[in-house]
């Protein structure tokens, strides 16, 4: 069975992944995957890549009129219309995997117009309503890419400031962004203090220069996970 191209086997990991790849295409797709290492290692990145999004969807209760519908279909009384066919449960459902699947869609840009070799880790940066806002990712041997995929119009008087949120200690500033659609270039060692061990990245607005405090002064635009991809060497 021949093994699909590059960019072919990424988009097919990242559905399959996803759970959105079935039927018979999921079939074909395991069966490669089974006889390919490679397309495993593949698929096991995309695990790696597409977890930490997850953890950016906040958990929902589900309503009452959910668990009465799943007792009245496991009981022995009449059965009442499924939830799964609840229109209001369906929207709900569709708010949340909108988040995923935007900052997925921001990912996929990110991918196929990135710089070549493989990152040291990204970071899919997004706002408070779960959209899309950037994406970060570090490039040895000194290279960190900053890409702005939304720009923010209201923040034309303030400076955009990334940081480094550790789960203690203080904030750490990694420089200033651009508040424009593209890409901020940052010079800095994959080895430096600042993102070793960095567990989350966020962008800040801040007065015109950055933080005159060296901590974020201004509001969280946007934040995200970080999820490795290699070591740095």
């Amino acid at each position: 069975m021949r093994r699909p191209g590059d960019q072919l086997a990424h988009a097919l990991a990242a559905e399959y992944v996803l759970g959105t790849l079935r039927g018979a295409a999921r079939r074909r797709f395991e069966a490669m995957i089974a006889a390919d290492a490679s397309l495993r290692e593949v698929v096991a990145r995309w695990e790696a890549w597409v977890t930490p999004l997850a953890d950016r969807v906040e958990p929902v209760e589900p309503p009452a009129r959910v668990w009465k519908a799943i007792e009245a279909r496991i009981g022995a009384g009449p059965a009442k219309p499924s939830f799964w066919s609840n229109l209001d449960f369906w929207r709900a459902w569709g708010l949340i995997t909108s988040g995923v699947a935007a900052a997925l869609l921001a990912f996929f840009a990110w991918l196929y117009t990135g710089p070549r070799g493989e990152p040291v880790f990204i970071a899919v940066l997004t706002s408070s309503t779960h959209q899309p806002m950037g994406v970060v990712s570090m490039h040895s041997p000194n290279l960190l890419r900053v890409r702005v995929v939304h720009n923010w119009s209201s923040m034309r008087d303030k400076s955009l400031q990334l940081w480094v949120m550790p789960e203690s200690g203080a904030p750490r500033s990694l420089g200033l962004v651009r508040n424009e659609v593209g890409d901020t270039l940052i010079s800095i060692e994959p080895t430096d203090p600042r993102v070793r061990g960095a567990r989350m990245l966020a962008i800040s607005a801040e007065p015109p220069g950055g933080s005159p405090t060296d901590q974020p002064t201004g509001p969280m635009l946007c934040s995200g996970m970080v999820a490795p991809v290699k070591l740095a060497s």
